[in-house]
């Protein structure tokens, strides 16, 4: 079989990347969306995306068989992370490709690293679905630990009866998301988040990038929980939805990102949210809420999800390599 020939990605390259993409989410059953060029190039323009030092594509003419791209956090206190995306054509899946990507992707990381954050830790972080244990094994074999698992679960709003409305607490109420709050309510991710695994503070940039700013945000579905002065975010729930996937009676709700002031846990306030949040997507006509949540939260190894009615219906898994900086990286071919 011939031998790709490798090179950086560019913005061009965004059909081809969701081609290669839709292959794979075929072949392994991850049931993704399908991302389109306008999604791939946003995620391209991603703070922390370097096209020409973070990213390797393999050509076998015009024909894109395998990617890989490394994204840097912004931060590294006390240490530096980098997100690494893997695709490869189910046809080229060759474990010597998969270990020189791997092997690409820990060089590339570092050479980034070591011109930031010197000395400081490295890790790279990947994510794999249980569909992918072409990926996970080979993450294994290169060193990675798998340290987290992540279970999705979805409700089907159909079906479900509406929820009953929990109680809000006193003084305080339930808001859709404003632009007026999106400050306020990246300093409460930030402070909410501060402690828990995987999480760095998340800049302005980022934040609007990520999350209130993608057009699949659905503000009218996001909601916030706040004291009557409304000068600070208590709880809060902030929804996607997938744009032209589906029918209209297919609809489905990702609950994406939501938070409680850690002095407030076990105040009823994020049930309240939530319920409120399914409530109106039923009445907007979802068909499904779906969410997917560390196995080790409180909320879901204490049951909150299933007693609400979500079922499992994927897993994922987090690996994390944690590294010294190698030399300067190398094509994979």
């Amino acid at each position: 079989m011939a031998e790709p020939q490798w090179r950086p990605l560019g913005l061009a390259d965004a059909p081809e990347m969701a081609a290669l993409l839709a292959v794979c989410e075929a072949a392994d059953g991850t049931g993704g969306a399908g991302a389109d060029a306008a999604d791939v190039r946003e995620t391209l323009r991603a703070p922390g995306m370097d096209l020409a030092g973070g990213t390797t594509s393999g050509w076998l003419g015009s024909d894109l068989v395998a990617y890989a791209t490394t994204r840097a956090r912004e931060h590294a206190d006390p240490v530096h992370r980098v997100t690494l995306d893997i695709a490869v054509h189910p046809a080229h899946r060759a474990r010597r490709t998969l270990r020189a990507l791997l092997d690409w992707c820990r060089s590339a990381s570092a050479r980034h690293h070591q011109g930031l954050y010197g000395e400081s830790l490295l890790e790279l972080h990947t994510r794999t679905h249980h569909g992918q244990a072409w990926l996970a094994e080979a993450l294994d074999a290169a060193g990675h630990r798998r340290e987290r698992t992540y279970w999705g679960m979805r409700l089907d709003l159909k079906e479900h009866r509406p929820l009953g409305s929990a109680p809000v607490p006193s003084g305080a109420l339930i808001v859709p998301f404003d632009d007026a709050y999106d400050a306020l309510l990246l300093r409460a991710r930030n402070e909410i988040f501060a402690d828990n695994w995987g999480s760095v503070p998340m800049t302005a940039r980022t934040w609007r990038h990520s999350v209130t700013g993608s057009r699949y945000f659905r503000p009218d579905s996001s909601f916030l929980l706040l004291p009557e002065q409304r000068r600070e975010i208590l709880c809060y729930l902030l929804c996607t939805e997938i744009a032209d996937t589906g029918s209209d009676r297919d609809r489905e709700l990702y609950l994406a990102n939501a938070g409680t002031q850690p002095a407030l846990h076990g105040k009823g306030l994020y049930r309240a949210v939530f319920t409120h949040t399914l409530n109106r997507a039923q009445a907007q006509g979802y068909r499904w809420a779906v969410l997917d949540v560390d196995s080790t939260n409180p909320m879901a190894a204490g049951g909150f999800y299933d007693r609400m009615g979500l079922r499992r219906f994927r897993t994922w898994t987090a690996h994390v390599l944690h590294c010294t900086p190698p030399p300067r990286p190398s094509s994979p071919g």
